[in-house]
């Protein structure tokens, strides 16, 4: 019997970025997103299926320029490795996410940004695509003072 382990599409979350990229990463990353309402004092903390969790900006914790506080529009609530501290974690960014799915050859190889925590860059339709370092943004290695 063989196996074949190629996919024809793969599964992304696309997430925006204050700057006009977005953000690619696996769709099962993502627990759940919800609308986000932060409050003139910081972004605040989320109940969330019985746990407590302090919301913290998406871009701050990959490394990029922190929008202002009002930028900031949804909230992911995204998984964490096994055995983290805390099973899940909110990271809030600009604008809407969307589900997408794409096959490797739309993607064309960028150059990856001098800022920030990103493992690859990508282009499609003239956007650029930065993904993020799985296992920090799943708080398996902790590198930043936000973790």
């Amino acid at each position: 019997m063989t196996i074949d382990n190629t996919t024809d599409t793969l599964d992304i979350a696309e997430l925006p970025l204050a700057d006009g990229r977005r953000l690619a990463l696996p769709l099962l990353a993502l627990a759940e997103v919800q609308q986000l309402r932060p409050s003139t004092e910081g972004l605040g903390d989320l109940r969330w299926r019985g746990h407590e969790l302090q919301v913290k900006s998406l871009e701050a914790f990959l490394g990029l320029a922190e929008p202002p506080v009002e930028a900031h529009k949804t909230v992911g609530i995204f998984r964490a490795a096994e055995g983290s501290d805390q099973p899940f974690h909110a990271l809030a960014f600009c604008g809407l996410a969307a589900h997408r799915c794409i096959r490797p050859d739309e993607m064309e190889t960028a150059e990856l940004p001098d800022e920030g925590f990103f493992a690859a860059a990508a282009k499609m339709d003239g956007i650029t695509y930065l993904v993020p370092n799985l296992p920090e943004l799943m708080f398996q290695q902790h590198s930043g003072e936000l973790h």
